[in-house]
């Protein structure tokens, strides 16, 4: 155990409550690193493309002009419409990294996080690895998530703000049951996430279910 999980479990014990700075997940990092890589790919080709269709120009006595020209802008489109496509995919993951470092706050009332809640303790089980949909594609893949419970469930999915749900989980299902099952574990400054889920998982048996455990008393 780490220092700093063990300062963080001391101080919830003492005071009941702890804020802690958030910070990007595991996840959303690498999913920011994977649109960069396709960005760069992306751009290799459009230079790849212009080279060969250079090369061709002047290596071959005869080239087919109209083939290359109208291939090389065609593709170039197509190009251009997918850099701008995962730019924007960019720009919005950025956007929730800064979500992302808004505080990290365990108390009775339920779990803060990504400027959400507090949710309830009774709304989400407890912190586990597990695989999950993934956000990218239509396979699976391994985070660490809360389920939400059959209240959590109707919470987030019918009482959250649409624009809000997001911050919670990515959304899954088919197009016609589209929703959210998950809390997404926050990362927290300094942590671990192994340690985050452990934190969590504290605070989820002192307070989860109704149960409020009332904080030690100054020693």
């Amino acid at each position: 155990m780490s220092p700093t999980l063990q300062q963080a479990m001391h101080a919830l014990h003492q005071t009941g409550r702890l804020r802690l700075q958030g910070a990007p997940a595991v996840w959303s990092s690498g999913i920011l690193v994977l649109l960069r890589i396709v960005v760069g790919l992306v751009i290799f080709l459009a230079v790849g493309g212009l080279v060969a269709v250079v090369s061709v120009a002047f290596l071959v006595e005869n080239p087919p002009w109209f083939g290359m020209i109208f291939g090389f802008i065609s593709g170039l489109g197509m190009m251009a419409v997918l850099f701008f496509l995962i730019r924007l995919g960019m720009q919005r993951q950025e956007q929730f990294r800064e979500t992302e470092r808004e505080p990290v706050l365990l108390e009775p009332a339920g779990l803060t996080l990504r400027g959400i809640g507090p949710i309830p303790w009774r709304d989400f089980g407890p912190a586990v690895k597990r695989m999950v949909p993934a956000e990218k594609d239509s396979g699976y893949t391994l985070r660490a998530v809360m389920e939400l419970t059959n209240s959590g469930m109707f919470n987030v999915n019918e009482r959250t703000p649409p624009e809000l749900r997001e911050r919670i989980s990515p959304v899954m299902g088919p197009m016609w049951n589209r929703h959210h099952r998950y809390i997404y574990v926050p990362g927290v400054e300094g942590l671990q996430q192994s340690d985050a889920i452990e934190l969590i998982n504290m605070a989820h048996r002192m307070f989860g279910y109704g149960g409020v455990r009332p904080p030690h008393p100054p020693q």
